[in-house]
């Protein structure tokens, strides 16, 4: 997903030894659109299971 892809890396931050801090865009923050987007991208790959 591009739109996540995008927002992290432009306010994800790398503390080093692989670790990546997101909290900010997942918790702290919420935006609208990006939710939107990532919800209806999960419905799009979980409709053949009709749960």
């Amino acid at each position: 997903m591009e739109a996540l892809k995008q927002r992290i890396r432009a306010e994800g931050k790398n503390l080093g030894n692989g670790i990546l801090k997101i909290d900010s865009i997942l918790n702290h923050q919420i935006y609208p659109d990006l939710m939107m987007e990532m919800g209806r991208e999960l419905a799009h790959r979980f409709e053949s299971l009709k749960i």
